[in-house]
């Protein structure tokens, strides 16, 4: 808003974790914003984190506990156990704690793009910030998206777990790039989609997209393109870093706002 001179949007925000105004584990998200303050109006579903902040630097915890359930997930996880520190153990005491309710909860897009990292083989391990998606993000730029799936919404929810079962179940029809593709795609247009409900519905005009996803240059080409065929503005950073480096701005921006 700061960057582009606005006084009221709807925002699309999309990172690897930040605490919610009400506590919880923050990370997809649709907000409109005005100097009558921040609304949440949606939100990628809730995951489950088993190991809580583990889950980040090992993405086969997120596709585990996005996969809880699914048929076959139980022997492939262990067929995975080699990329685990404790290996077959880890994989049973994460079964027994994902059956707990007391399971961190998050929205994160990134964990997300994390567990479709991981299901895919494309990265197993955390070492530098956003790896697992950065990755997924490069194997994604030369594939197609083969599924083309519907949007699932659910009140103020989008769906993602049918998202990561479908990739699972297909691992190994479609090739790595097109799968990957197909995710992001998915994500991009379910987001762009309910943002644009939104907007439409507390009339505004523009729509943006923020966080440490918008790097991620083809999800934010297919909000883009979204967005715009809908009629609607849409604005992406072009000075502000999207990410942790223009935080600092944005609360220069919020207290301006008064919000």
């Amino acid at each position: 808003m700061g960057e582009h001179n606005l006084q009221e949007i709807v925002g699309i925000v999309c990172d690897g974790f930040g605490y919610g105004s009400d506590g919880g584990a923050w990370g997809g998200e649709i907000f409109h914003i005005s100097q009558d303050g921040i609304h949440r109006l949606a939100h990628l579903q809730e995951q489950p984190m088993v190991g809580g902040d583990l889950a980040t630097r090992y993405p086969l915890r997120m596709a585990a506990s996005m996969l809880h359930g699914t048929m076959d997930v139980e022997e492939w996880l262990f067929s995975q156990s080699g990329h685990f520190p404790h290996g077959e153990r880890e994989v049973e005491v994460m079964f027994k704690q994902l059956t707990k309710e007391s399971t961190v909860k998050t929205t994160s897009c990134g964990r997300v793009l994390d567990a479709v990292s991981a299901i895919l083989g494309v990265c197993y391990e955390r070492t530098y910030e956003g790896e697992p998606a950065m990755k997924l993000e490069s194997v994604a730029t030369k594939g197609t998206d083969v599924f083309d799936l519907t949007p699932i919404f659910d009140g103020a929810t989008i769906g993602t777990t049918q998202l990561v079962q479908e990739i699972f179940r297909e691992r190994d029809e479609y090739s790595v790039v097109d799968l990957a593709c197909s995710a992001q795609s998915y994500l991009a247009r379910s987001l762009a989609h309910r943002a644009v409900e939104e907007a439409r519905r507390v009339g505004v005009k523009t729509i943006g997209f923020s966080g440490g996803v918008a790097y991620n240059e083809s999800i934010k080409r297919i909000i883009k393109r979204t967005v715009e065929r809908s009629g609607l503005g849409f604005l992406a950073h072009h000075q502000i870093p999207p990410g942790d480096g223009g935080i600092s701005f944005g609360q220069t921006v919020a207290v301006n706002l008064q919000i």
